[in-house]
């Protein structure tokens, strides 16, 4: 009975799929501007999900189909990929039809998919250019395929459907004449597509079996006793092995890895290479081994009694990356190199909680790495936490309050000076005004600045008296403490760094300067002021309303007040205080018992209990667990690649043609942003990520942007703020988005396509789903349609 609930339940959430999938692509083809088919919208769709799964980078759309003289399809390909280095070429295939009902493939199409896809590629490696379409992109792809052929160790076909493939694809598969090249199949039909989209980690591990794939098994030894966390295994693994493991998975092996390959030019590869050809038995004493991670590790004992592992479910090299890449490469390049004898040693740990696998990882990668020096160098400033505290800065959005449509943001300097190297990384003047708007000079926090008016909220003003070095200290031992290794601040927490750094900034102005009427000897002014909103803090028992002052951005008049009348009832307790040294007595915690235990205050707590949150509202905002920031993050590196607008994307191709600044595979990614950014379309994490250090190369370089935007011979159009406008939506809660729904369905305001977007975009921002520029463009502008109706984000 239970079985068959469980089937209904996996048939109902299949279906569910299905129809979000035919929605999701019907929503892409509408918000096409060039009509494209719906096929390519799919092709395009799932390739950026295999992107961000990790199973493919560099994507391209490039649908080409040719017919031979009897009209029969003779090649087809929906898209590629290429990897840095030409090591892998990844080829997309698909089968798409424009339904909602969950078909099957025939074994008869399924031999075609791979007929057509594998005829481009032996075509394309055997330069017989004459049987493809010279006016064609996939001319292009064509000839760059013969130009790397030799660079090529592998090949992925990749079969794309929105229908089920029962089939299995050809095993040890080989085009006559190219044998050095390995080619692999990846079927992923509905079924997969489903089950990637609901996996934990949104990414397909590498299974290997030993015995089936390779013809041998590991021998190892396992650790002498239990631990719940995790077990680990000692094993000597052949140069073989490892050598056809990377050359059938390549850097997929690797994701967890912290350094990627860097081929053999470095002292580390030129060594391990030259072991290999002249001494290939003492590679096992000169090499530190690998440390790798599995999910799932398949033992069994051979006919000597010993233990073996047969297979390992999502194997993963976190160090000794560069040793497996140069077996591979040096046994590729050299035929003098001989594995067979080369051994290396591998520690093997299987996280048994998958939830402490992002976690423990890091940390084994982290130990386990003796290669390269750890600096020393600025040691609180690379702190995890600052590191979190700078990304929480970066994307956490504040309104303007003398502009309610305009938004800042606050900038947390990590490092001295990094405010003003970011300012002068921008390439033009406007782009520097423009940052200087999104990032106000006033809005600049320090490391000290956060220690101060946080310990201040935690009611410590002694600590914070005893000076910036000692109080920063503390602090961050403190918070380290706060915050384990599992839990780390989030939106809410910035918010509260932001909100105090506003209310002690308001009553350090509402002190006063010398000269200019203070509340009193300004010598002690940072102690008045420290004891006195510590105090506030302690009378409402730390419930004042941060959100409302970060919402404002401003304390209000009438608690401006109140603060005023604090700061002179604190200092007029200060200077009566029996020591002949304020500075030493307010480092005293004595002082700070003494001024809590008065019965008096000078705070009119009738106007102060306006400000101060309820309990329930209290745990509504700090035991709310939800955090976009890497969201937000997202789209504010998508922002600095749409800022410099679509003429500069266009222009860069034309500056490329002329200098060669970029590399193949940047020039690539360069002009599959520029086709995205003319349709307004989605662009990929890793697009995103390479656009932004596209910008970089070329700021570094010192290449005048305006120069290169003028080469461009498209029109120039605005591009939407994405980080600004996705800002802006994440705030609507579920209310908001039905009324904006029924307000577009009732008075006719917006059309079907357009409320069939904004119903798509609003499920894409509650699963953290990424949305293209157009669509985003769509429900911004449908919104601003509503405005008649007090409808406003």
């Amino acid at each position: 009975m239970n079985n068959a609930i469980s089937n209904i339940q996996i048939d109902f959430e299949l279906e569910q799929y299905i129809q979000d999938l035919f929605h999701e692509v019907n929503s892409l083809a509408f918000a096409e501007e060039d009509g494209a088919s719906k096929e390519d919208k799919f092709t395009e769709h799932i390739m950026e999900i295999l992107s961000e799964a990790g199973e493919t980078e560099g994507i391209r759309l490039c649908h080409y189909e040719k017919e031979n003289r009897w009209e029969n399809i003779q090649f087809k390909i929906n898209g590629y990929a290429i990897e840095d280095g030409f090591e892998t070429l990844d080829i997309f295939i698909s089968s798409f039809r424009d339904t909602t009902e969950n078909y099957k493939v025939s074994k008869p199409d399924f031999d075609k998919l791979i007929k057509w896809s594998t005829g481009f590629v032996n075509a394309a490696l055997k330069g017989h250019m004459e049987d493809i379409e010279p006016s064609s992109e996939a001319y292009g792809l064509a000839k760059m395929i013969l130009k790397n052929r030799k660079e090529f160790v592998r090949i992925n076909i990749f079969i794309l459907s929105n229908g089920n493939i029962p089939h299995d694809p050809p095993k040890n598969f080989k085009i006559k004449n190219v044998d050095e090249i390995t080619f692999n199949f990846h079927v992923w039909d509905i079924e997969r597509l489903h089950r990637l989209s609901q996996s934990k980690y949104n990414r397909e591990p590498i299974e290997i079996n030993f015995e089936e794939t390779l013809g041998a098994v590991i021998p190892c030894l396992t650790m002498p006793s239990d631990h719940d966390l995790y077990e680990c295994y000692l094993a000597i693994v052949p140069g073989n092995i490892l050598g056809t493991l990377y050359q059938n998975y390549g850097t997929r092996l690797l994701e967890s890895n912290v350094r990627a390959f860097l081929q053999q030019t470095g002292k580390v590869n030129k060594g391990i290479r030259d072991t290999i050809r002249q001494e290939p038995h003492m590679f096992l004493p000169y090499n530190n081994g690998l440390a790798t991670t599995a999910q799932e590790v398949k033992t069994s004992y051979d006919e000597k009694g010993s233990l073996v592992i047969t297979g390992v479910k999502d194997f993963q090299i976190v160090n000794g990356g560069q040793t497996t890449a140069s077996l591979f490469h040096t046994k590729k390049k050299y035929k003098d190199a001989d594995l067979s004898q080369v051994f290396v040693q591998m520690k093997l740990t299987v996280i048994k909680d998958e939830d402490k696998k992002n976690e423990t990882v890091p940390f084994i990668s982290r130990y386990a790495n003796s290669q390269n020096k750890v600096s020393e160098l600025d040691l609180t400033s690379n702190n995890p936490l600052l590191q979190r505290f700078e990304e929480l800065s970066r994307t956490t959005y504040a309104l303007d309050p003398e502009d309610s449509n305009k938004q800042t943001i606050w900038f947390f300097e990590r490092v001295k000076g990094q405010y003003r190297e970011a300012m002068n990384k921008e390439p033009t003047k406007s782009k520097k005004t423009a940052f200087k708007l999104k990032y106000p000079r006033n809005q600049v926090i320090l490391k000290s600045q956060i220690a101060r008016n946080m310990n201040i909220w935690k009611q410590l003003p002694h600590h914070v008296s005893k000076g910036g070095q000692k109080n920063y200290n503390f602090f961050l031992k403190d918070v380290e403490a706060e915050f384990s290794k599992k839990k780390k601040p989030g939106s809410i927490y910035w918010q509260d760094i932001v909100a105090n750094t506003i209310l002690y900034n308001t009553a350090n102005t509402l002190f006063g300067r010398k000269n200019q009427d203070p509340v009193g000897d300004t010598n002690i002014k940072s102690y008045t002021v420290a004891y006195t909103l510590a105090y506030l803090h302690f009378l409402t028992d730390n419930k004042l309303d941060l959100g409302i002052i970060w919402q404002k951005q401003m304390v209000e008049e009438d608690l401006q007040k109140e603060i005023k009348k604090g700061l002179r009832y604190v200092y007029n307790f200060l200077i009566n205080l029996d020591t002949a040294l304020i500075s030493e007595a307010a480092k005293a915690q004595k002082t700070w018992e003494k001024l809590k235990s008065k019965k008096d205050h000078g705070f009119n707590m009738a106007v102060i209990d306006k400000y101060v949150i309820t309990e329930k509202e209290f745990k509504n905002r700090y035991e709310n667990k939800t955090d976009d920031s890497e969201e937000v993050r997202k789209y504010t590196s998508l922002e600095k690649i749409t800022s410099v607008g679509i003429t500069f994307w266009d222009g860069l191709i034309r500056y490329n043609n002329q200098v060669m600044i970029l590399n193949e595979i940047q020039s690539n990614f360069a002009n599959t942003i520029r086709k995205k950014l003319l349709k307004s379309g989605q662009l990929t994490d890793i697009e995103i990520k390479k656009g932004v250090k596209i910008i970089d190369h070329l700021q570094n370089e010192g290449i005048d942007f305006k120069k290169i935007s003028d080469l461009s011979k498209v029109k120039a159009k605005e591009l939407i703020d994405p980080s600004n406008i996705y800002n802006r939506l994440s705030k609507l809660d579920e209310n908001q988005w039905k009324r904006i729904i029924a307000l577009g369905e009732q008075t006719k305001t917006l059309s079907f396509n357009e409320l069939s977007v904004i119903k798509t975009v609003q499920q894409k921002i509650k699963r953290k789903e990424s949305i293209d520029l157009k669509r985003l463009q769509i429900v911004h502008e449908a919104v601003l349609k509503l405005k008649k109706f007090k409808i406003s984000i």
